[in-house]
């Protein structure tokens, strides 16, 4: 079994929510234009300002995503997510 399909979907789901977070405001086609306005403000601005938000969204689903995935495959194992700590550490 190659490497790619140990891959689980929750990965890939995480990758390609975070990949178009990244690369749909470089695209220029998308924003280059006036109109729209919205509060008086062209629509570059205001496009690029939700942006932000919708790219904060992600990264918490990408997040939580990656993080549900981990625990499962850590139970799995057999491993305990209390169990990394040393007994005398608390």
């Amino acid at each position: 079994m190659s490497k790619l399909a140990a891959v689980r979907p929750a990965y890939w789901i995480a990758g390609v929510l975070l990949a178009l977070s990244v690369v749909v405001p470089l695209l220029v086609s998308t924003y280059a234009k006036e109109e729209p306005r919205l509060w008086g403000f062209p629509f570059f601005y205001w496009y690029q300002l939700a942006w932000v938000f919708v790219s904060a969204i992600t990264v918490s689903v990408s997040y939580r995503l990656v993080m549900h995935e981990e625990r499962r495959r850590r139970a799995s194992a057999g491993l305990d997510a209390g169990s990394s700590r040393k007994e005398g550490d608390r």
